[in-house]
């Protein structure tokens, strides 16, 4: 598509259309001269824009044509356009009129009715691309003369008008003159020739026959966001304004503008960005509600609208309709609309809308200044105005019949203040405002909220309060048992816990394991079932190793006392795992000379005390809550475990259990003299408590230790002896045996003595041969200057050598008689037998190099001392 602008002293005219055709024929045949001069001969040469004027050709009537009356009898049409577009934008043409102004809108040409018109050429004529088109007059100004214009100049926002004497400079927007300046000095005392504007450069240059000179135009824009701010063109305005208070000052007024016209959200978000006083424009908006009508019942019905409210105050969001009271006055009314009842749906838009929105903007602009004061105020404002709304919701939501609409504006609000308390603002004044945040939320009653904001900060414990103080047993063990760290808050309410949830209370327990201190859970253990009491008991004590006593103390009783009937077999399970097997050892001292009639329990306790603890429990306490609640299999290990043997014997009969007795007595930890003893007392309890031969009978055949003789005394006189005609024979038998195996024991007793006789007799004429060149194994010397000893292993020693030889071996006494001797020896004769017999005790009793000295000094040092082994270094360095 092509526009051709062409212009006459008087009249503008516009043509449009496209010079691409198919039906012409390409320009390039023109170019040749000779073509040319034919073609202008026989007068049949289009040009290149002739198919832009053919449809008006056809319609000499269809042009577009701009006229203005008055001619100077020459005029001037110029095009602005800017360098980063394709087409221009601006038009000023020159008329005795004044400068005919006016915006090239070039998006016509896209339009999809003159895209599809390829056929019909006369489709462009409708086509005119001016718009906010004016006609600006020539600027007269004080003291100058009146001329006429020679010609312009346009550029982005102004037109320059150039006179025969001076130029002028006149504002587009507004169409004031801001520029009139004389010409002469510049053009050498010469008339002004025209004004132009280089396109690429933007450069103006004015001329005159002989002179150019260059027309300096800076700053050009600096009115301009004033001039748009005056129209309340905002966005213009922002557009070209160059400092921040100039910006303040656009959005100051556009918040006022928006403000008259009711528009309060848009107003906020503006007023957040100027410098206005932050107290003013909430008080402002606290004050201000917008009343929004909707459509009644009835179509055509008549509604209210723009209503500004002083006072906070509630609609109802139901349709009400109104009606006449007499049936006769809506029969005579004269219009419609009075016949027909009044329909109105109000809808109350809450102060706290528009100032949530300012407040909302604030704060983010808050946050960039890293304020934290004040972006508390505003943070903790805009909470309190949200949990107000959701309150509201909340209440309309709790009626019956709720629309959906209702319950997604509750969502909606309930969304909004989660993402203002989980945003990075919240975050970072928590420290401080944390409380205040929560009693914000506990005085509106906004436990769900509360919940939110404790698991999104991480305040665990203020979540498990909140739940305890309403109750909520099982969520506030959920959160103890999913975050262990929260273990201490467990001191406080386990008691409360461990009647409504004893299961998962144990459970909590469990997994904060070492982080608590058992014994100060011992009262809230007391209050749960025995079997939860003692999951966590055992877990303490198996796991966690806990050492205290009444930790210990509180199992045993809860095992003792407990219903099931394996409540023995757990308590010894423990006792087994929990009591030293030295535990006899040390306890059978203290129980020297204990009587039968004796208070065995303050026995214990008495010799306990005097014991350092090597028990996680009191003996004594076990043993008496153990025979309190009948666990004999527990009391009876127990007294085993103390070498309290003859008691628990008693304790196992005393309760007919002759089994447990037996157990008891062929126990390893028992001599043989005790055995017999403990024997006796069974058999006495089966002979004279029971009365029973065959069980007597029975026990002779199961202990070695007891003999007919020691049972006989126990039967009374009247017992006959065909009952234990098989007892006495089998004694007698065994009698035999052992008489037999004791001969034969004499017999190989008397061969070895007579072998080892004849040994020593033999080892009396022993000899060994000594070559006569043989020297000392340790000074290799030879051996027959001084005494010395000869071993069966070949090795050979003066006397001297294998003392010195054997003296580091000896212990420190053996070592110092040895010398004593010695010394002695030499002085007096009739030492010299008596040395030689200790010296053969002491020292020849066996070789020093191949004997049992030699093999236990292989695990010796060479040296006895790090500072021996340097100097033995550095002497074979030095060497």
């Amino acid at each position: 598509m092509c526009v051709v602008f062409a212009s006459t002293p008087g009249r503008l005219y516009q043509f449009v259309g496209r010079i691409q055709s198919p039906d012409l024929t390409p320009s390039r045949l023109y170019i040749n001269a000779q073509a040319a001069a034919t073609a202008l001969r026989e007068g049949y040469l289009p040009g290149l824009y002739a198919p832009v004027f053919a449809a008006y050709a056809q319609n000499l009537s269809g042009s577009k044509c701009v006229e203005f009356p008055g001619s100077y009898g020459y005029s001037d049409l110029k095009l602005f356009q800017k360098n980063d577009e394709e087409v221009p934008s601006q038009f000023a043409w020159m008329t005795a009129s004044g400068i005919y102004f006016g915006r090239l809108d070039t998006t016509r040409l896209l339009d999809p009715v003159l895209a599809s018109s390829t056929t019909d050429p006369t489709a462009t004529v409708r086509i005119s691309l001016t718009s906010q088109v004016k006609l600006i007059p020539y600027p007269t100004m004080a003291g100058e003369s009146v001329g006429l214009p020679l010609n312009i100049c346009l550029t982005e926002f102004h037109v320059i008008i150039a006179f025969a004497d001076r130029v002028k400079a006149v504002n587009l927007l507004d169409e004031r003159a801001v520029f009139s300046r004389s010409t002469l000095d510049a053009l050498a005392g010469a008339q002004t020739g025209a004004i132009c504007r280089d396109a690429a450069s933007g450069l103006l240059w004015l001329h005159s026959c002989k002179t150019l000179c260059q027309l300096t135009l800076d700053h050009e824009d600096t009115r301009i966001w004033k001039i748009h701010l005056e129209r309340d063109e905002f966005n213009d305005a922002r557009k070209y304004c160059k400092t921040a208070e100039q910006l303040d000052q656009i959005n100051c007024r556009e918040a006022e503008f928006c403000f008259a016209r009711g528009d309060y959200i848009r107003s906020a978000e503006l007023f957040a960005e100027t410098s206005t006083p932050f107290e003013e424009v909430a008080l402002r908006f606290s004050q201000t509600s917008v009343l929004t009508s909707g459509k009644g019942d009835v179509e055509g019905a008549p509604v209210a609208t723009g209503i500004a409210l002083t006072e906070d105050y509630g609609v109802d969001g139901e349709h009400r309709k109104f009606e006449k009271e007499e049936p006769e006055e809506k029969e005579n009314s004269s219009t419609p609309d009075a016949a027909m009842p009044l329909g109105l749906n109000l809808q109350l838009l809450t102060p706290s809308i528009p100032l949530k929105v300012f407040l909302r903007a604030k704060l983010k602009l808050i946050e960039k200044t890293s304020d934290e004061r004040q972006a508390a105020i505003v943070a903790l404002w805009l909470i309190e105005l949200l949990l107000g709304e959701i309150g509201v919701y909340e209440d309309r939501c709790g009626k019956p019949c709720v629309p959906l609409a209702r319950q997604e504006e509750l969502s909606s609000v309930r969304g909004e203040f989660r993402q203002l308390i989980t945003s990075s603002v919240i975050e970072k004044i928590l420290p401080n405002c944390k409380d205040l945040i929560y009693k914000l939320l506990l005085n509106h009653g906004n436990h769900t909220d509360l919940v939110f904001f404790a698991k999104n900060i991480g305040d665990h414990d203020r979540l498990i309060d909140h739940y305890m103080s309403r109750g909520a047993h099982t969520e506030a063990v959920f959160v103890f048992t999913t975050h262990p760290s929260c273990a201490q808050k467990l001191y406080q309410y386990s008691a409360q816990l461990a009647s409504s949830e004893p299961r998962m209370l144990v459970d909590a327990l469990i997994r904060a394991g070492r982080r608590l201190c058992p014994c100060r859970l011992l009262p809230s253990v007391l209050l749960l079932p025995s079997d939860e009491a003692i999951r966590y008991l055992e877990f303490v004590v198996d796991q966690l190793q806990c050492q205290e006593q009444a930790i210990h103390h509180q199992l045993i009783l809860l095992y003792s006392g407990s219903a099931s009937p394996s409540n023995d077999v757990r308590l010894l399970g423990y006792l087994k795992r929990n009591t030293s097997p030295s535990l006899c050892e040390v306890f059978a001292g203290a129980f020297d000379g204990l009587n039968e009639s004796d208070n065995m329990p303050q026995a214990l306790s008495s010799a306990y005390s005097t014991l350092e603890p090597a028990l996680p429990y009191d003996p004594g306490f076990a043993i008496r809550t153990s025979m309190e609640n009948g666990c004999l299999r527990s009391t009876i290990f127990l007294l085993q475990s103390l070498g309290l043997f003859k008691q628990a014997v008693e304790e196992a009969l005393s309760k007919n259990d002759v089994a447990l007795a037996k157990e008891v007595v062929n126990s390893d930890m028992i001599g043989i003299d005790t055995q017999r003893v403990l024997w006796l007392r069974i058999a006495r309890h089966v002979i004279t408590d029971k009365s029973n031969p065959q069980e007597a009978t029975a026990l002779l055949q199961e202990s070695a230790l007891l003999g007919l003789e020691d049972v006989f005394p126990l039967f009374p006189d009247f017992v006959t002896i065909d009952e234990f005609r098989e007892i006495i024979c089998a004694s007698l038998d065994t009698y035999n045996s052992q008489i037999e195996q004791l001969k034969s024991e004499m017999r190989v007793t008397a061969e070895s003595s007579n072998e080892i006789r004849t040994q020593l007799n033999n080892l009396k004429s022993h000899f060994e041969l000594i070559p006569e060149n043989a020297r000392c194994s340790h000074c290799l010397y030879a051996l027959a200057l001084r005494t010395f000893y000869v071993f069966p292993c070949g090795h050979f020693f003066h006397t001297d050598c294998l003392m010195n030889l054997v003296r580091p071996h000896l212990a420190p006494s053996d070592a110092a008689r040895l010398a004593a001797l010695y010394a002695r020896s030499e002085t007096d004769g009739s030492v010299v037998q008596k040395f030689r017999s200790h010296f053969d005790e002491l020292v020849a009793a066996d070789c020093v190099l191949c004997g049992r000295i030699a093999v236990e000094s292989v695990t010796r040092l060479y040296f006895a001392d790090a500072q021996t082994y340097e100097a033995e270094r550095k002497l074979w360095l030095s060497s």
